[in-house]
């Protein structure tokens, strides 16, 4: 707070020197504040703005010591606007601040306050520099050829910059984009000082595969659909003709007890329910065997899915044929 006191106490100084200021060159009168009247009103402005720092309250301080610039024009004005921009947390601001004021050209005969707020001001934009973040937009959906309108914070970019990385304010920040005959979409983000960050927009048919975290929507193979229906569908005749088979196989062991048929009537009955115990248990195998395999091309379709085009789970089906003396697949894909 003592330092920031010592500023005030030499601006003020400052001022009541350009006051005395009698005869200024007239290459140099713009250099300086026009009238009596305008730089009694910049030095108030100052003071103004020195009251409003010691109080904490930057932003009034930044619109007192921007008044006084407008009037004044001069290093030592500009740098309390580059100032207070810093602190307030906006280093884009407070940086280019610094540069139009590290940049101003020198006056002859100027005094040293100006001097040293130039060398003031080209340390600050160095300090900041490296502590502004960077965001990047990245557009999918869209041609790299193709016109897109990207926007920060409801500010359009200039199209040959929109793809390169943006100097930003540390904070929250919406990014749009939109392009000819397609929605826009916006994103709301945060970044930290220094940090850089790529942002992706999708636009139409990207939009539509993204799957929200920002990662592209993953397609599933129709093998994932075909491999695990036939699997389900080849466990479940599985069970059903094996418990037949099985059933059919005790309706043999009642007429003919340990393989051997007491009568030819138990023979007769007994032969076309063991032929019938034997096929379905035959077509069990088959069933469980396919259910084994179709499980294996499920797992191997979900390896290889990626960008393909995505079958709905409607388009692609499959069921298990059962006969009397077979087994069959039906399907459509």
């Amino acid at each position: 707070m003592g330092s920031e006191r010592a500023r005030g106490r030499a601006r003020r100084t400052l001022v009541a020197w350009l006051l005395g200021v009698t005869t200024i060159v007239a290459a140099d009168a713009v250099a300086y504040a026009q009238s009596k009247t305008e730089r009694d009103m910049a030095r108030a402005l100052m003071d103004e703005g020195d009251a409003k720092v010691e109080k904490k309250d930057f932003a009034g301080a930044l619109r007192a010591y921007r008044a006084a610039h407008a009037i004044m024009g001069v290093p030592s004005t500009g740098i309390e606007v580059a100032r207070t921009e810093e602190k307030l947390g906006h280093l884009v601001e407070a940086h280019k601040a610094a540069l139009e004021v590290a940049n101003m050209p020198v006056k002859p005969g100027e005094p040293k306050p100006f001097t040293d707020a130039r060398e003031a001001a080209k340390q600050l934009a160095a300090q900041i520099e490296s502590r502004i973040p960077r965001l990047t937009v990245v557009v999918r959906g869209v041609p790299e050829s193709a016109p897109v309108e990207v926007k920060i914070d409801g500010a359009l970019l200039p199209s040959e910059a929109a793809r390169a990385a943006q100097p930003v304010n540390p904070g929250k920040h919406e990014v749009s984009a939109a392009a000819t005959g397609l929605p826009p979409v916006s994103k709301e983000i945060e970044i930290a000082e220094a940090q850089r960050l790529q942002v992706t927009l999708a636009l139409g048919d990207a939009a539509a595969s993204d799957d929200g975290s920002g990662n592209a929507g993953r397609r599933l193979s129709p093998l994932v659909y075909v491999g695990f229906g036939v699997g389900g569908a080849g466990l479940i005749a599985g069970a059903v003709t094996g418990g037949l088979s099985l059933s059919r196989a005790g309706t043999v062991k009642e007429l003919c007890p340990a393989g051997t048929c007491p009568t030819q009537a138990a023979l007769d009955e007994a032969t076309p329910v063991n032929d019938s115990a034997k096929t379905l248990a035959n077509v069990s195998n088959v069933a469980f065997a396919l259910a084994v395999v179709g499980v294996g091309v499920g797992v191997a379709g979900i390896f290889l899915s990626g960008g393909e085009p995505k079958k709905s789970p409607e388009a692609t089906s499959v069921r298990l044929q059962i006969g009397p003396t077979g087994i069959g697949l039906v399907g459509r894909f």
